[in-house]
């Protein structure tokens, strides 16, 4: 019996002693895997070990993320804002990480003090310290280990026999979590974040059918947006719909076929598959095939509803987008009825009538429009001039399928004759020396200025009756004169021949061409003046208009056509290489400028050492004339905010939507013109600087570019201290930024500065802090909101980091109220 007691003993102890070594080995295996752990030379998404237990945690630090083996993706918490969001980033570069996924982005956003425990049975956030934990992601079973992925996949995992489970492949064989499963369930997946997208998917990732991306709020407002992308089952086409409409707003159009799966491959391409092997490619971006290593792609429900597909060279940290639907020509598609034409505004369709047409109801869906008033019938009409006229519209296409004839022509006024004296026409489009002949109805124009072009629309004059024949004595008074002319100038033409043909064929019609040439100007393109006709048209140059650093303004009456029209003309001061320099960077600046808010080029002078350029004129003079003289009663609140949201709007048109990006380097209340209608306009590009598409930045090696008072504090400290300066867009939005506090202060930074001894933004800051706005106003009638948002506006324009500037597109929507006015750093104000 003792024999039998000590050798059970003995068995005990052995397995005791056994099992403590396993738990020992497994548990210093676990504790030496780093977060980085995972092989990257195994392909993404193959099975690999994960890297992360249960129990472990990340907090909103920067360096706590779960990071791929690759370092390319990691998943943790994301700065935004005054908050956090929990989800997944893809580090093409340390400064700019790209969010593509989110994790509840209809919760509000954490604090800084919050952190993310990995349980058995899903993600928690804790706000903060002893707060109740918030699930964030819950898990259908027990999860043993999760990964993050070098594709950008999230998995978590279950494993019966071991800490570290298997992750099995992704692919659209495995596009349910219970088919990832092993036939002994002893290793399964339970979650990844590839199931659930947000408003992106990656390379290697697809989009089942029946499924949805939603768009973020903003371009960095990453809670739930406004805009959904559908791919509904049996079809084969993307629909775009607003989030609470049951309208699509757009859609790729439907084809043959029943499609399950919308896939983007590592390399960028963008492609339907069906369950029988059928693909069709969504997007004609051809991949890459030399730099697969180094490229990672995704495609993204943009915020303004647009479906880009973005490629990313994680070595030279470069971002380009290679696909977007719709496009700038889809993106019109099926918005506009009938007699109207789609017009592109910050990347929104806008639709809007033929002239002669007006909408035919305001309520409904599609802008459809009608004759404003009845053309009368041209049947056995002699004189069609007398009954219609042919309006003119510019750069419209989409209209070339609807025309029934189409005529070889050299001239748009040849255009309009044709379809003036054709029964049949009542619209024509010039393109190319090609006439389209066209009739009612009108659909599919759109308006590109990248396709230049004159649509001539046939409406009825104001005085339609056909004008009556000439009577039979008319006619004999008519022949008599005539002949009297003929016999009387016989004589005349011999001894004159050689004079008179001087005067015609040259003096004659060069003047006559010159008054044809400048009313095209108007509607064309620049063109060369003589010095000749400026001084003869300025009066010698004695209308005097304003003075500036680069040169001086006068008025000027030239001829166009059957009369005169009133210009603006800018003689540049100094005739050696800096006033040559100004004029050469003036002409080809704003040569490339052609924008409602842009002051508009008509021509130029360059004889001799003269240098001058020829602007249409602002009948108001400048914003100065307005805020700043006493003997000027000043604009209304409602008008001086109009002033600077179409000031802005010209400055966004200069940074982001010209064919080349320019900065303007002296934005002040003196560059900014007002027309008779009170529209503003940017003027005077003496200054400017042209940057690439790609370039954010320019060298300049110009000193003390801009004036006093409205430079930013970048480009003074950059100039004042090195050989050459940096100048970015951001400079612009300094000086605009003075300008709207100038234009609610009516007071000058610079005057402010010598009196008070601080400067307009501190003074301004002071009264925000103070909560004393109304101090700033001197007297104007102002609701208290909307003072308080344009004060706003001009402290974000004015912060001392160029990074913090919001760009001009967001303070045109601010503006605009599209979107809301953060508060400014350091202020704080209840109204």
């Amino acid at each position: 019996m003792l024999l039998t007691n000590r050798l059970l003993l003995l068995f005990f102890f052995r397995a005791f002693w056994m099992k403590a070594i396993v738990d020992g080995v497994q548990a210093q295996a676990s504790n030496s895997i780093p977060y980085r752990a995972l092989n990257p030379n195994r392909p993404a998404g193959k099975s690999v070990e994960p890297a992360i237990t249960v129990g472990s945690s990340v907090t909103t630090d920067n360096t706590s993320s779960w990071i791929s083996s690759s370092g390319h993706f990691a998943f943790g918490f994301y700065r935004e804002s005054d908050g956090f969001f929990v989800g997944i980033q893809l580090l093409v570069s340390p400064t700019e990480p790209v969010v593509v996924w989110t994790a509840r982005p209809d919760l509000k956003r954490f604090s800084k003090d919050a952190f993310l425990n990995f349980t058995q049975e899903g993600l928690f956030v804790t706000p903060e310290k002893e707060a109740v934990a918030i699930p964030l992601i819950k898990f259908s079973s027990k999860a043993t280990s999760a990964a993050m992925l070098d594709n950008g996949n999230f998995v978590v995992s279950y494993s019966k026999t071991t800490a570290r489970g298997t992750i099995h492949a992704y692919n659209r064989g495995c596009s349910s979590l219970y088919y990832c499963r092993s036939d002994s369930d002893d290793e399964y997946t339970i979650w990844r974040s590839f199931d659930f997208p947000s408003d992106t998917i990656l390379g290697d990732q697809f989009l089942p059918c029946g499924s949805n991306l939603t768009s973020s709020a903003g371009e960095n407002d990453h809670s739930i947006g406004k805009y959904i992308l559908n791919f509904p089952c049996g079809g084969a086409s993307l629909v775009f719909y607003g989030l609470n409409s049951s309208r699509n707003d757009w859609d790729t159009g439907a084809s043959d076929g029943d499609y399950n799966h919308l896939n983007l491959d590592d390399d960028g391409r963008l492609y339907l598959t069906s369950s029988d092997g059928n693909e069709k490619d969504i997007s004609d971006y051809k991949p890459n095939k030399d730099t697969p290593d180094v490229m990672i792609y995704r495609a993204t429900l943009e915020w303004n509803n647009i479906f880009r597909v973005y490629a990313h060279n994680v070595q030279d940290k470069l971002t380009k987008i290679v696909n977007e639907i719709p496009n700038r020509k889809d993106i019109c598609k099926g918005i506009c009825g009938v007699n109207s034409y789609c017009m592109i505004a910050y990347s929104n369709a806008e639709c809007k009538c033929m002239p002669g047409f007006e909408i035919m109801s305001q309520n409904s869906q599609v802008t459809e429009c009608r004759r404003i008033k009845t053309v009368p019938s041209c049947v056995n009409l002699t004189n069609a001039a007398a009954v219609f006229h042919m309006e003119e519209l510019y750069n419209i296409t989409g209209m070339d399928d609807l025309a029934y004839s189409v005529l070889s022509l050299t001239s748009r006024e040849e255009c309009s004759n044709a379809c003036l004296n054709d029964c049949n026409c009542y619209a024509a489009s010039f393109i190319d020396q090609n006439c389209l002949k066209l009739k009612l109805p009108l659909t599919s124009g759109r308006k590109d200025d990248n396709h230049p072009s004159v649509t001539f629309m046939k409406l009825a004059a104001a005085q339609s009756a056909p004008a009556e024949p000439p009577t039979r004595r008319e006619i004999c008074i008519v022949a008599i004169i005539l002949s009297a002319v003929a016999t009387i100038s016989i004589w005349i033409v011999v001894m004159a021949a050689f004079i008179g043909a001087y005067w015609f064929l040259f003096r004659k019609f060069r003047e006559e061409w010159r008054k044809w040439e400048m009313a095209l100007t108007e509607e064309i393109a620049p063109r060369y003046f003589s010095y000749e006709e400026l001084r003869k048209g300025s009066n010698e140059f004695k209308q005097h208009l304003g003075k500036g650093g680069h040169g001086t303004v006068f008025r000027a009456d030239l001829p166009s056509g059957e009369h005169t029209i009133a210009v603006a003309v800018k003689k540049l001061h100094g005739v050696e290489m800096e006033g040559e320099r100004e004029f050469q960077a003036e002409m080809r600046l704003i040569g490339r400028a052609y924008h409602a808010n842009i002051v508009r080029l008509l021509g130029f002078c360059h004889d001799g050492p003269s240098r001058l350029i020829v602007y249409e004129l602002m009948l108001r003079g400048s914003l100065a004339n307005h805020i700043f003289e006493s003997r000027v009663r000043r604009p209304s609140w409602e008008r001086r905010v109009a002033i600077l949201l179409a000031a802005a709007r010209g400055i966004h048109y200069l940074h982001c939507e010209c064919e080349t990006k320019i900065i303007h380097r002296d934005i002040k209340p003196e560059n900014i013109l007002i027309a008779e209608d009170w529209t503003a306009k940017i003027a005077d590009f003496g200054l400017a600087k042209l940057l690439n598409r790609n370039q954010t930045r320019a060298a300049t090696r110009t000193l003390a570019a801009g004036t006093d008072g409205y430079v930013a504090p970048e480009c003074e400290r950059e100039v004042y201290g090195s050989e050459q300066a940096q100048v970015s867009e951001k400079a612009d939005v300094y000086s605009y930024g003075i300008v709207v506090l100038e234009t609610i202060c009516s007071k000058r930074n610079r005057d402010v500065k010598v009196l008070r001894k601080l400067s307009l933004c501190e003074m301004v800051r002071e009264s925000y802090a103070a909560n004393e706005l109304w101090k700033l106003v001197d007297g104007d009638e102002v609701a208290a909101p909307e003072l308080e948002k344009l004060v706003k506006i001009g402290l974000l324009c004015v912060q001392e980091d160029p990074n913090a500037r919001p760009v001009m597109e967001d303070v045109v929507m601010m503006l605009e109220g599209d979107i809301d006015v953060p508060t400014p750093p350091s202020a704080s104000l209840s109204l």
